[in-house]
């Protein structure tokens, strides 16, 4: 845990303001939720992802989807892949490029190639998909197609989109 030499004290209501420098860094926004955890005198907090809470279903979809599809599915957060079939992917933190396009919301298919991390760049045939369960923006969901099957299969991703929306919005 790195410590940042920042202190801050509680007021009456019990608040705390997490200063703009580490807000920042975090990428936090206005609203955002935070997660709250305790060990033994420590208190961490920790953003809150929807996607992550629905780990073990998920992940066996994307898995068999992909197989099934013949591509690679990257799921991510806002910040970070957070699902995919491709595993060396898995917890790598996306570009600020790549959270751009996210937060304009925008479905973007065609793409030739994709910065989805410092030093990774995935290429081919790529399509962009928000998920937005609640129309609250969670992430997106990032097919490479492997063959040229993208005409046939186009319809099998974006009900795949539709229901792993619908599945973040129940519980």
């Amino acid at each position: 845990m790195k410590t940042t030499g920042i202190t801050r004290r509680i007021d009456e209501l019990g608040r705390i303001v997490i200063p703009k420098e580490i807000r920042k860094n975090m990428h936090l926004k206005t609203g955002e939720l935070l997660e709250i955890f305790l060990n033994d005198d420590t208190i961490m907090l920790k953003k809150f992802s929807l996607i992550n809470k629905k780990e073990e279903f998920l992940d066996y979809y994307i898995n068999l989807l992909a197989k099934k599809t013949h591509t690679n599915i990257y799921i991510t957060s806002l910040n970070e892949v957070v699902f995919s079939n491709d595993k060396k992917f898995l917890n790598t933190k996306i570009t600020n490029e790549l959270q751009n396009i996210i937060r304009v919301g925008n479905n973007t298919n065609n793409l030739t190639s994709i910065k989805l991390s410092n030093d990774v760049i995935l290429s081919g045939d790529l399509s962009i998909f928000t998920l937005s369960p609640n129309a609250d923006l969670v992430g997106f969901m990032i097919i490479q197609f492997k063959e040229n099957n993208k005409d046939e299969i186009f319809n099998i991703i974006n009900f795949s989109r539709s229901l792993i929306e619908n599945y973040l919005e129940s519980n």
